[in-house]
């Protein structure tokens, strides 16, 4: 029983490190995040022997991959580009995807994890991402937070315009103690950047006035790291009060648990103790 239980354990390690991989490589386009890119032969080599269908089209002049999982209702579509004659697609765009397709009733969405996530979609569960060459899901997680705050679900082909590209807008470091396990994602975002977001046409980048406080972090050490314009944060304790508040440069705090339901992140608003935060250095 000891033996049949040991040779067991190793033939799923070894199965495990036969699995394809998907690294990344950045996209050449600039910008404040660089969006990652994934390759296509290497997205299709992990998912087509679990029942996921691929399908290369062109919308309105896009060229376009369709990504259809089992027992889904409807596919994803994700932006496809070329960089030395490899094909790619935009890893951004499963965030999006995510967020704007309804995938039928009941189907359960779930993404876990910063530099390689852990993708929940039905019954296929993957990861994207390898320690050599990791995600950045910066911007895909920036569209989350995005929509439910502001309830604004446009994404502009390149998302980094939605983030004041002024460097003082990310010149302090606050770190706060959490419980949560590593891995778990935080977001942050000032008033000023949410209402620049919500008066932004869909093909202009919004006009940040002031340095307008965003940031998304990852729980490392039982510590949140955000990058703010300050060396002092006020945090509003709900989001109508967030909402309401007359002073720009107030926060709000939401925690990812990283289930989507109905197209939409599920969150739970965390204020630090006395609803401030203090920077532990500042970038001149």
């Amino acid at each position: 029983m000891q033996r049949g239980l040991v040779g067991a354990g190793i033939l799923g390690v070894l199965i495990s490190l036969a699995q394809p991989n998907v690294g990344s490589v950045p996209w050449a386009i600039g910008g404040v995040q660089e969006p990652a890119l994934l390759r296509v032969g290497e997205l299709r080599r992990l998912l087509e022997p679990r029942g996921v269908r691929f399908n290369e089209t062109g919308i309105l002049g896009r060229y376009l991959l369709e990504v259809r999982f089992p027992q889904t209702t409807n596919g994803l579509y994700l932006r496809m580009v070329s960089q030395n004659e490899v094909s790619y697609v935009v890893f951004d765009d499963l965030f999006i995807n995510l967020a704007q397709v309804d995938l039928g009733i009941g189907t359960a969405v779930r993404v876990v994890g910063w530099a390689s996530p852990t993708i929940t979609i039905g019954p296929t569960t993957f990861t994207l991402g390898t320690s050599k060459n990791p995600v950045n899901p910066y911007l895909g997680y920036m569209y989350l937070v995005r929509k439910l705050l502001i309830d604004r679900s446009d994404a502009p082909p390149y998302l980094a315009k939605l983030l004041d590209e002024d460097p003082k807008a990310r010149r302090c470091l606050h770190e706060l103690k959490v419980n949560d396990p590593p891995g778990t994602i935080y977001a942050v975002a000032s008033k000023a950047w949410a209402e620049a977001n919500l008066k932004a046409p869909y093909d202009h980048p919004p006009d940040f006035p002031i340095p307008a406080a965003f940031h998304v972090g990852v729980v490392q050490n039982g510590r949140i790291g955000l990058l703010l314009p300050a060396e002092k944060a006020s945090y509003a304790s709900d989001l109508e009060g967030w909402k309401k508040s007359r002073e720009r440069e107030t926060l709000i705090l939401v925690r990812l648990s990283g289930w989507l339901r109905e197209q939409n992140a599920e969150y739970q608003i965390v204020r630090p103790p006395q609803g401030r935060s203090q920077a532990v250095r500042c970038q001149p």
